[in-house]
């Protein structure tokens, strides 16, 4: 009879608080890549929750992550069981040490004899039964009082990711101390490391929460401090934590805890880390492009080229680029250049253009909407509900709105009227007024809203009643 494994104290936290910039204009701040589905059906955050419950009870999964990405994480996540109670919310973006020590903090109350696995979001894995093995081998080291990392076994000379120097030969060892963690390299000294036996940098780890807090309070008492606060004065927690300077976990753990030692593992491994890593992954023609039905290339090669449905992208003869249409933003550059975009996205932050920021459609759990022009004073916008869902009732301080319903019907709550309003038919909603709109029927319902005020931003909202219980 085969033995049941037994994974109570197995606990997983995944990383999900990246902006994901290399991936842009795909990757926005407010919808980054571990939201999209990059290389098949399911988004990034799907595949890694869906490869992770495999192993660890789906109750004992975390992810940590920013506010703003919540509603969507749920969203997405919903028919995979994952609830709100299992999400832990960063108070600021500090690196992934602090992420991970909140995420540690929070699992040890529960549970003192966890043993955690630690993995980024947006990472792709081919052989998830081999995944599966590697995890539990690293489950029982852990066990042990170890700090565990995942060395990849490299089958090329990549320069984008950073490498793990084993202190010695592995053999037929489990696993052997970490000599030194190194950044990503340049391509020929990258070409060096892998002749030398050096691993790639998985950014997945395992530890129990007994030796992980030992090790962290030596090296990051700091951090720890902060984090101690979280249950007795969360005022105090939110700002010591908000002050702390950012670290990664490998600046300010690994590379200096004695406790750390490397597993060398296979199961096909890639972090979609920019447009040169994906287009690395994807199927290509026979003059090695990659593009999608919305692009047409003559005479080219070794190029990938995304096209949208709302133009054509026509490239021709060209070699080596990338090329990247959306609805309000368009990316041109060498493969081998795509790294620099990071320089790009933080220019246009810096701008102000809201490009960095969102795309022009946004996606909620209700539908979705478009804007479609706006400027001084105004903004308009293409909503659409789902059947059978609604907005939240809300108000706002700084805007008024005006809506026009041009398909299906809206049942629109104003003040103390609540009315149905079929096609060409309009509502006013003065600022400061209660609202809601909502869908009562089977077919999606689209209105046109016209926005004026002075200030039009997202966050002019106050929600008062929510079925996705957002910011109530």
């Amino acid at each position: 009879m085969k033995k049941q494994l037994n994974n109570n104290h197995y606990y997983a936290v995944i990383l999900a608080g990246g902006s994901g910039t290399r991936l842009w204009p795909i990757s926005r701040e407010m919808y980054p890549k571990q939201l999209l589905a990059l290389t098949g059906n399911k988004t990034l955050i799907q595949e890694t929750f869906s490869r992770t419950e495999s192993i660890v009870p789906k109750e004992n999964i975390y992810i940590v992550t920013n506010k703003q990405f919540t509603t969507d994480i749920l969203l997405q996540l919903k028919s995979y069981g994952f609830t709100r109670e299992q999400l832990i919310i960063e108070p600021a973006q500090k690196n992934t040490a602090p992420a991970i020590s909140l995420a540690v903090d929070v699992i040890q109350k529960k549970d003192r004899g966890a043993l955690i696995l630690v993995s980024p979001a947006d990472h792709l894995i081919t052989d998830t039964v081999a995944f599966k093995k590697s995890i539990i081998t690293a489950f029982a080291r852990a066990g042990e009082g170890k700090l565990i990392t995942l060395g990849i076994a490299p089958d090329s000379s990549s320069p984008e990711y950073g490498y793990i120097k084993p202190a010695s030969a592995i053999g037929k060892q489990v696993s052997v101390p970490v000599e030194c963690f190194v950044e990503k390299p340049p391509q020929e000294i990258a070409e060096v490391y892998v002749k030398d036996g050096y691993l790639w940098n998985a950014g997945i780890f395992i530890w129990s929460a007994k030796t992980f807090n030992k090790e962290i309070k030596k090296y990051l008492p700091e951090v720890v401090h902060a984090i101690s606060l979280r249950e007795t004065n969360n005022e105090k927690f939110i700002e010591h934590f908000s002050v702390l300077s950012p670290v990664s976990i490998d600046v300010g753990l690994l590379e200096r805890s004695k406790a750390v030692e490397v597993i060398k593992v296979k199961f096909g491994w890639r972090d979609i880390g920019s447009w040169k890593s994906l287009y690395e992954l994807l199927g290509k023609d026979s003059r090695g492009n990659v593009l999608n039905e919305h692009a047409l290339i003559i005479d080219c090669e070794n190029s990938l080229v995304y096209g949208s449905e709302k133009r054509a992208t026509v490239a021709i003869g060209v070699s080596g680029i990338v090329v990247v249409d959306t609805e309000d933003a368009v990316l041109i550059v060498h493969k081998d250049e795509t790294h620099k975009i990071k320089n790009a996205f933080a220019v246009l932050k810096e701008r102000n253009k809201m490009q960095y920021k969102e795309h022009k459609t946004v996606v909620r759990p209700w539908g979705s909407y478009t804007v479609l022009e706006e400027g001084l004073g105004y903004k308009v916008k293409k909503i659409m509900v789902n059947p059978h869902e609604r907005l939240s009732l809300q108000l706002h301080h700084q805007r008024s709105e005006h809506w026009v319903v041009i398909q299906g019907v809206a049942k629109a709550t104003v003040g103390e009227s609540t009315l149905l309003y079929e096609i060409n038919q309009t509502v006013d909603i003065p600022t400061e007024t209660i609202h809601r709109l909502e869908n009562p029927t089977n077919e999606v319902l689209e209105v046109i809203e016209v926005q004026n005020g002075a200030y039009l931003g997202e966050d002019d909202i106050v929600r008062f009643d929510d079925v996705y219980e957002r910011n109530i």
